[in-house]
């Protein structure tokens, strides 16, 4: 499946309601892609800013480098943080029921 949020809510920054799949709703949860700059050490911290539950940590690694954590006991699935990454490495993705 593709694109679990509208272009509104990608935009505006705010999944309005779970997904609907298959006759049952879905909670959302953020999700780091490969793509991020933070990773690669460039000093980049932007999705951390708008997270008001504070689900974004970053976590020092060596050489400088942070490396962006998702706490998934915290995550809303706001989807606040996905247009705040400027190269797009945060998508939202159906929360993983264990």
């Amino acid at each position: 499946m593709s694109g679990l949020m509208s272009r509104r809510s990608l935009l505006t920054g705010r999944a309005a309601k779970p997904v609907a799949l298959e006759g049952e709703l879905l909670s959302l949860i953020a999700e780091l892609g490969g793509t991020c700059i933070s990773v690669r050490g460039v000093a980049c911290r932007l999705c951390g800013d708008p997270c008001d539950p504070s689900a974004i940590r970053f976590r020092p690694l060596s050489g400088g480098r942070v490396l962006p954590e998702i706490s998934a006991e915290t995550c809303t699935g706001c989807g606040v943080c996905v247009p705040a990454c400027p190269v797009g490495a945060l998508t939202m993705a159906p929360r993983s029921i264990a």
